[in-house]
């Protein structure tokens, strides 16, 4: 359904990550959008690939818009809020996208006019998703109703999980959702280095739990230093979440120096009577646990099949037949060439993905194939078991039906059109002349 308001919005920064992001995604619900930001190139790149527009100047990006997201690092944000609020049009949205919300809401409340909306968020995922589906979307509401309602709808009609509370709640909540995650997973990475140790080797001896650790330590330092340095320096909050860090850290350091195992597990007792629910926390690490080892034991149990495989970054897609596995690759022989691929960064595809990557990979063709039948067979009924026969056929189709002398009394010729993957098409063709004659067919 068309939007009511469709509205002409400005990303300011629309060529960075999740700037970038949103750009696409209104501009994928076809919405007029604008990037705005001093980087020409990227700017200019971005904005081409959606088919926005591209505006230098920020002042000038806003003042016709119904809507202006910022998406600029944690500290420009400040600056940009100030630059551009108060250019907004009466009855427009200024929203930011920052990690910390006291500050840009009274920024924005600040220098917007009063007949400006405005709006705090927080989207508490990666770019790198790609989708909105299953992420959680955090709004801070300042001032102003229409467009609230309008962006949670929007949200909401692409999946995500849309939650609302003050800039003061979100900013505690995230030193410790944020703040505290980052900066323990950060401090043992570098505790890692400091001993000089061995990742690689370790993971010869890990345990399932361990080496998910492993892999959300290195999603964390393998990101962006500056927007988690921004996250920590940012929130007011954060300090307060390290000193009780520490101080609990060096508690617990003590009590194991002192082997007092008592007061050990006092401590992991008292620990664990503050969690919501051991059993759901359970529960959700054993399905990450048996995930981990389903994919590997699906590949290994797929050497000799034809499968498809999906990078999670990239996008690109690998299809071919499984030749060998092991702990961390998998190698795929495609067109006779060979291809070892990182399993840690790839997404088995089901049988439908796996059908289309095969069509866009191969291409489809079509062939024709004239059979004679008694008059009583019913030749739709035979086009819809053609459908099922075998994965390559894609479509089939009664293209004729001849009756004549050359054919004989009681008989008819009928001429079946498939479309078929471009991928070892005579033996598809092969395998539908043998069904064909299976079923009292005689061909043409």
């Amino acid at each position: 359904m068309k939007d009511p308001y469709n509205p002409k919005i400005t990303v300011i920064g629309g060529y960075g990550g999740m700037g970038r992001f949103f750009a696409e995604l209104f501009a994928r619900q076809g919405f007029q959008v604008t990037i705005a930001g001093p980087n020409e190139i990227s700017g200019k790149e971005a904005a081409k690939k959606i088919g926005g527009r591209y505006i230098k100047d920020n002042v000038e990006a806003v003042e016709d818009a119904d809507i202006v997201m910022i998406s600029v690092p944690i500290n420009a944000t400040p600056a940009v809020i100030e630059e551009v609020a108060p250019h907004l049009k009466k009855g427009s949205l200024l929203m930011d996208v920052t990690s910390v919300k006291e500050e840009p809401c009274r920024l924005m409340k600040k220098y917007a006019p009063k007949g400006v909306e405005i709006l705090g968020t927080h989207p508490v995922f990666s770019h790198r998703v790609g989708s909105l589906e299953g992420q959680v979307f955090v709004l801070t509401p300042v001032r102003g109703d229409k467009w609230l309602k309008w962006f949670r709808a929007l949200l909401s009609d692409n999946k995500a999980r849309v939650f609302e509370t003050t800039p003061e709640e979100h900013d505690k909540v995230m030193a410790v959702v944020q703040g505290l995650t980052h900066y323990t997973y950060i401090a043992v990475g570098k505790t890692l280095d400091a001993l000089d140790f061995d990742i690689k080797e370790s993971r010869k001896y890990s345990s399932p739990v361990y080496e998910l650790m492993i892999d959300m330590i290195g999603r964390v330092i393998g990101q962006n230093p500056s927007l988690y340095a921004e996250i920590q320096m940012s929130n007011p909050e954060i300090p307060r979440i390290h000193k009780v860090f520490l101080e609990t850290a060096r508690e617990l350091s003590e009590t194991v120096r002192r082997k007092d195992e008592k007061k050990f597990v006092e401590l992991m007792k008292e620990a664990a009577r503050n969690f919501d629910d051991l059993e759901r926390a359970m529960g959700r690490s054993d399905k990450a646990i048996k995930s981990l080892i389903a994919e590997l034991e699906f590949l290994k149990a797929s050497v000799g099949k034809e499968i498809c495989l999906r990078h999670i970054y990239s996008g690109k897609t690998h299809i071919g037949t499984v030749k060998s596995v092991n702990a961390e690759t998998v190698v795929l022989e495609t067109s006779g060439k060979s291809s070892e691929l990182k399993i840690s960064n790839l997404q088995v595809l089901g049988d439908k993905e796996r059908m289309e990557c095969k069509k866009q990979f191969y291409g489809v063709v079509e062939r024709d194939h004239s059979v004679v039948f008694d008059e009583s067979v019913d030749e739709q009924f035979v086009t819809s078991l053609l459908k099922g026969f075998d994965e390559n056929i894609i479509e089939a189709s009664v293209k004729d039906i001849y009756r004549g002398n050359k054919i004989g009394v009681g008989k008819k010729s009928v001429c079946f059109r498939t479309n078929l993957i471009d991928s070892e098409v005579k033996n598809t063709e092969k395998k539908i002349a043998e069904f064909l004659k299976g079923i009292g067919g005689s061909l043409r």
